[in-house]
């Protein structure tokens, strides 16, 4: 195909656009094929931490919410197709359920696409980091259901803090902090994506899921964000040529 066919899905794509997708639903699947690659096996209801969110999210930053909602489709039916032989019955319930196997999987690259032009400006930092520290003091809260509410709260506002400190350092560090904020706001919209759902479907309490938040979520946010940053400065040269 010459550089400038389409091709319809319901919407036009181009072919550059339609060769990332391809590109990053096949590394995406690679990494789920990986002893210890996309699904890292972890003591906990999920039964393991994924870094297969990382090429939905470059999907959404590089070519919009249309092509990350693809490829995490395509993350969505590996979990999907993973969970026919899932040894945990706990993360066999909750992923042979489509709802949850697929919708927070594609709502990955659309938030991170979002979230990486909100970054550009001022007011669109501000929004990201209230609802980060919303999201996060939410988590914060019902990870520790068994400790008394001074405690409760307190851990609400720590982890409130800390988002918000962590976004205001990306945007002092980097001249470019959009790639870094939209890792982030990918990352989490699965993990409470997910979680949410599974709370909504009561495969698992309230706190069991935001303790898994609060275990798997950061870590795979910090993992999405650092990774991430490296891969968009990594092929800025080529962007610039386009």
């Amino acid at each position: 195909m010459g550089a400038g066919t389409e091709a319809h899905f319901g919407m036009k794509m181009s072919t550059r656009q339609i060769t990332l997708v391809g590109l990053l639903g096949a590394i995406t699947i690679a990494l789920g094929f990986m002893p210890v690659g996309g699904f890292i096996p972890v003591p906990t209801p999920a039964g393991s931490a994924t870094t297969m969110h990382i090429p939905a999210i470059l999907a959404g930053i590089f070519e919009g919410p249309v092509a990350g909602g693809i490829v995490g489709a395509i993350f969505g039916g590996f979990s999907f197709y993973r969970a026919q032989t899932e040894a945990n019955p706990v993360a066999k319930l909750m992923f042979t359920n489509p709802v949850v196997a697929f919708v927070p999987r594609i709502l990955i690259g659309v938030s991170s696409h979002y979230v990486y032009s909100m970054a550009k400006g001022k007011k669109g930092q501000i929004a990201l980091m209230s609802l980060t520290g919303i999201a996060l003091a939410h988590t914060g809260y019902w990870a520790f259901e068994e400790k008394s509410q001074p405690f409760r709260w307190t851990a609400a506002i720590l982890f409130a803090a800390a988002s918000c400190a962590l976004i205001v350092a990306i945007n002092k560090r980097s001249s470019a902090p959009g790639p870094a904020l939209a890792a982030i706001a990918g990352s989490l919209t699965n993990t409470v994506g997910v979680m949410g759902l599974c709370v909504a479907f009561k495969y698992i309490p309230m706190e069991a899921a935001a303790a898994i938040g609060v275990m798997h979520g950061i870590p795979e946010a910090l993992v999405a964000m650092v990774l991430t940053d490296l891969i968009y400065r990594g092929t800025k040269f080529m962007r610039e040529k386009r």
